[in-house]
């Protein structure tokens, strides 16, 4: 049997929420808007539960913490389709004595009746990665 199509406020509603939170670190409140059996597909790999999800973006957050002098986050949440709405989220990397960058990319999430994510499909968009190793490569950090 199909899982119902749930609302679209809720959709926007659920992934404005844990878009909001992940630009605060506020990994807490994003653990509650994930749901247990949540598949995130990023790049060749799939990260599968709520506490290794969590534990992805906030290991990504902490590293970016510890190689940046200042490292600020934004999210734009689109129209859902159905069930899923996609973010374009924003990272805006300082390094001293350097410049600033930004770094995009888009993710799809995938909202259940409950009206918690349950599918997340990372997107990176064209030439974003090469630019930002670019900017890595400037500033003598490595990956």
């Amino acid at each position: 049997m199909t899982e119902p199509i749930p609302a679209r406020d809720l959709v926007t509603r659920t992934v404005a929420a844990l878009a909001q939170a992940l630009d605060r670190d506020d990994f807490g409140a994003a653990a509650r808007l994930i749901a247990p059996d949540c598949v995130y597909e990023i790049r060749a790999s799939t990260i599968a539960g709520t506490p290794a999800i969590v534990a992805s973006y906030a290991d990504a957050s902490a590293w970016g913490r510890r190689h940046f002098d200042e490292v600020r986050y934004e999210s734009a949440v689109e129209t859902p389709d159905g069930a899923t709405a996609a973010v374009t989220f924003t990272d805006y990397l300082l390094k001293a004595g350097g410049r600033w960058h930004r770094h995009r990319c888009r993710q799809a999430f995938t909202v259940n009746a409950a009206g918690l994510v349950v599918r997340i499909v990372h997107h990176d968009l064209p030439g974003e990665r090469e630019t930002l190793d670019a900017y890595f490569r400037e500033c003598g950090v490595e990956r």
